[in-house]
């Protein structure tokens, strides 16, 4: 199988990730924070990598939250904090963004709006001042697009959040693991992330971090273990948002990626710049490709091959070829509006650490083979 999906996951994992899940399913095959020695030492791994993810985005004093993945980071980011207001968001955001938004709204709890990207992709912040109402509270703006991998200036759009006293959300599924990320440089408030993506690490984890600044109000209630007298949920961090039974193993595996990472992420980046190169040259040079992607950090190659249904073209590669992309809508609807690509999809290879040239061949043959049966 050649894996060119590794925008959705990444399929290879590295020694130390699976030695960690190892580790933990062997040697504390139960809840942290329990009594006992070898609790509390798993109790203290666990908050080794809250430690890491905060320095991961330079706010040391940040609060980590873990959470089942960046889906549910984000739903707590958008309505742990939401009030009655009103929500900027791009078009650019992914649906684990928009149905929570359109959730409040239509709860008539919060109204919002739409920011189109320029014909660059990018999000401007002439555009953000246009949105900008007297009862705008939160922005939220993904660091890379998922559909084409588009990395936004969180610099300007954070220095525009900040002086607008608003709450700047940053979905940072497709970048971390790819690119750095500073909160406090960018002034993020709160940042959500996927473990399964570029850092490698096991689905089912993800962590949101947040500052003073926005500290969201529980969305789930359960056990803690703290408090256990309190009929109401805890209020201390991160105790009380992190209620039921902790994916130990899933956790674990996020802290062996980051190191992985920080050791490995000069020779991956190269690796990606490569591939991906080898496959924006290709697919140029193909007649009647269409390209939706330019050089990005997140390794995405966004096409689509003539008029072709997405999907069709990659349900092609994967049975003739055994190449693996994605088709579809990407869960990014607003993406396709302002691509005009809501009715065919696009086709999205992603490469990692691991892609080979061979691997990027494999997809331009097919794809020529397609054009020519076209």
């Amino acid at each position: 199988m050649i894996y060119l999906d590794n925008a959705s996951t990444t399929n290879y994992k590295p020694q130390r990730v699976i030695d960690a899940v190892v580790e933990c399913l062997t040697k504390y095959p139960f809840n942290p924070h329990r009594g006992g020695k070898v609790s509390l030492e798993l109790q203290q791994k666990m908050q080794n990598v809250r430690q890491k993810l905060a320095l991961l985005c330079n706010n040391p004093s940040a609060q980590v939250v873990f959470t089942s993945g960046c889906t549910e980071a984000l739903n707590l980011a958008i309505l742990g904090c939401a009030r009655r207001g009103h929500i900027i968001l791009s078009a650019t955001e992914h649906n684990s963004v928009l149905r929570p938004v359109v959730q409040l709204k239509n709860k008539g709890i919060v109204d919002f709006s739409v920011v189109q990207p320029d014909h660059t992709g990018q999000i401007t912040v002439e555009s953000l001042q246009k949105a900008l109402r007297k009862d705008t509270y939160m922005l939220i703006i993904n660091q890379a697009s998922n559909v084409t991998g588009t990395a936004q200036n969180l610099r300007d759009i954070g220095a525009f959040a900040r002086s607008n006293n608003l709450l700047f959300l940053c979905d940072c599924a497709q970048s971390m693991g790819y690119f750095p990320t500073d909160m406090v440089k960018n002034n993020i408030d709160l940042l959500a992330i996927a473990g399964h993506k570029g850092l490698h690490a096991m689905q089912g984890v993800g962590a949101l971090i947040f500052n003073n600044r926005a500290i969201p109000r529980p969305i789930k209630f359960g056990g803690t273990g703290t408090e256990s007298h309190n009929l109401s949920q805890p209020t201390t961090l991160p105790d009380g948002l992190e209620s039921g039974t902790p994916a130990s193993a899933n956790i674990l595996s996020l802290g062996a990626g980051i190191d992985w990472w920080l050791d490995t992420y000069k020779q991956s980046a190269e690796n990606i710049s490569y591939c991906q190169r080898l496959l924006l040259d290709g697919l140029q040079a193909i007649p009647n490709v269409k390209l939706y992607s330019t050089a990005n950090k997140s390794g995405i190659v966004a096409f689509n091959v003539g008029e072709m249904d997405s999907n069709v073209v990659c349900d092609h590669l994967a049975d003739k070829y055994n190449v693996i992309t994605r088709g579809g809508l990407h869960c990014a609807p607003l993406m396709h509006q302002y691509l005009g690509t809501t009715n065919q999809g696009i086709v999205r290879a992603s490469v990692s650490c691991v892609t080979t040239k061979q691997d990027c061949f494999a997809l331009l043959n097919a794809i020529q083979n397609l054009v020519k049966m076209a």
